[in-house]
């Protein structure tokens, strides 16, 4: 149970970088930004096949339905997740020992086990881009987040495909972040198909459940993407860390804008 436990660390960071900054006090000048505009050019075609910024920005929660396998022990069960803007999260796992759930409520990320107990998420989970599940709603973020660094790398090849390589970046004021370690933990690589303008990979750093020293590379990777109201989704969901895949989601539906409030997310 103990892998299972412990394989959302990364799924949970919703809290977005944008939330952390507003709760800074300090007023010292921000470190200069790059915005390339390829870069940026690519990620708004991105947004318009994915339904258009209109239609993602309206979007205030969704609710999705299907199953998930954790890879290391065979485990499968049902699963439900719930997202409200970028500062709210929730996954609730029904497995055969019962109701885990990962949950960020806006001010902390923990875990629920069957049994009732709770415990803390890693810190630097607070500080991550918002729901991997859904990676438009990151690519939004940083297209309408000038405080984020974008960068195009060109055309590279993972998996024996061509995809785009876009690395994004959140800057903050050297009085919030003088040794730039927050912003190295907001740093990630979105891979982009050229053809069908589908976010395929997002690679960044998973970090150890005690909080203690060291990274891994952790990666989502997207497909089996459907329309769904008018909005791009993909329907199957896989999480690596190391280059072990560790789980799968596969989608059965998604919905959006079901009045979803705090309460959702306890």
């Amino acid at each position: 149970m103990l892998h299972r436990r412990s394989l959302f660390l990364v799924v949970l960071v919703l809290i977005s970088c944008a939330s952390l900054v507003g709760r800074q006090t300090s007023t010292t000048t921000q470190p200069p930004v790059q915005r390339d505009q390829e870069a940026l050019a690519i990620l708004g075609q991105v947004l318009n096949a994915g339904g258009g910024q209109a239609t993602l920005g309206a979007i205030q929660d969704f609710t999705a339905t299907g199953n998930v396998t954790y890879s290391w022990d065979a485990v499968q069960g049902s699963a439900t997740l719930k997202g409200r803007g970028l500062h709210e999260f929730r996954l609730d796992a029904t497995l055969a020992d019962g109701l885990h759930s990962w949950i960020v409520n806006g001010n902390a990320a923990f875990q629920k086990n069957p049994d009732g107990s709770t415990s803390l998420l890693p810190s630097q989970n607070m500080i991550k881009l918002g729901p991997m599940t859904f990676p438009l709603v990151e690519v939004l973020s940083v297209i309408q987040d000038a405080t984020f660094s974008v960068t195009y790398g060109g055309l590279v090849t993972r998996n024996g495909q061509q995809l785009h390589d876009i690395t994004v970046q959140k800057t903050f004021p050297v009085g919030a972040d003088p040794a730039g370690l927050l912003s190295k933990i907001t740093k990630g690589d979105i891979f982009i198909d050229p053809n069908a303008l589908t976010v395929q990979t997002i690679e960044d750093a998973a970090y150890r459940k005690d909080g203690g020293p060291g990274q891994f590379l952790h990666d989502f990777q997207y497909s089996k993407y459907q329309t769904t109201n008018g909005v791009l989704v993909p329907f199957s969901i896989a999480e690596s860390i190391a280059g072990q895949q560790i789980m799968t989601i596969q989608l059965v539906q998604i919905t959006f804008n079901n009045g979803l409030t705090d309460n959702d997310f306890n």
